[in-house]
């Protein structure tokens, strides 16, 4: 092999890596599209209170606890429940009892809960008038499962009129007893 047909290969050799080198260092073309989703979860939120402005705290206390109880008094209140929330809120009410000292006051009270209701009277001789009955707790027993109640729009609000009485044939024993009465407002969405 002579020097020349040498340096010609070696051209030739360098040429082959030079192309293959230009072939991967070539450029592809390429377009890009993004969708965006901000999310914001809903809030799921109730307020009670005695006015539809005032009820934007997660308890409100009754006020029915300086009645002297005995039997045959009754006394209502208004207690207004609001969807403090983002969301169109279903909501119902659940009562509960938590007894003091053994004897049962909570379970001797008949309890309403009404829509749609006003107060009339005053303490001890107070009721809820006209509308429609959502609770019913007896005397003598303890409350019920929750009860479905409406559905509120944001910002919206609904007034129920909550009645406790001591029946006439109350025992004895409840003289001096006290005893706690909730009711349990709940929302739920989703389910």
């Amino acid at each position: 092999m002579n020097r020349r047909s040498v340096q010609v290969k070696a051209i030739l050799s360098m040429g082959i890596l030079v192309g293959l080198g230009g072939v991967s260092t070539l450029a592809a073309w390429t377009g890009t599209a993004t969708a965006t989703s901000s999310i914001t979860a809903a809030k799921v939120s109730l307020g009670v209170g005695a006015t539809a402005s005032s009820a934007t705290s997660e308890s409100y206390t009754v006020p029915v606890s300086s009645v002297s109880w005995y039997p045959k008094a009754s006394a209502a209140a208004v207690v207004v429940v609001k969807n403090t929330g983002t969301v169109a809120l279903p909501y119902s009410v659940k009562g509960s009892i938590t007894e003091s000292g053994g004897v049962e006051l909570g379970k001797a009270m008949q309890v309403l809960v009404k829509t749609g209701s006003t107060v009339s009277g005053t303490a001890p001789n107070a009721i809820c008038s006209g509308g429609n009955t959502v609770v019913d707790k007896s005397a003598g027993s303890a409350f019920g499962a929750a009860v479905d109640v409406s559905t509120l729009a944001v910002g919206t609000s609904e007034s129920l009129c909550v009645q406790y009485s001591l029946p006439v044939n109350a025992a004895n024993n409840l003289q001096g007893a006290t005893t706690k009465l909730d009711l349990v407002f709940t929302g739920t969405v989703g389910s």
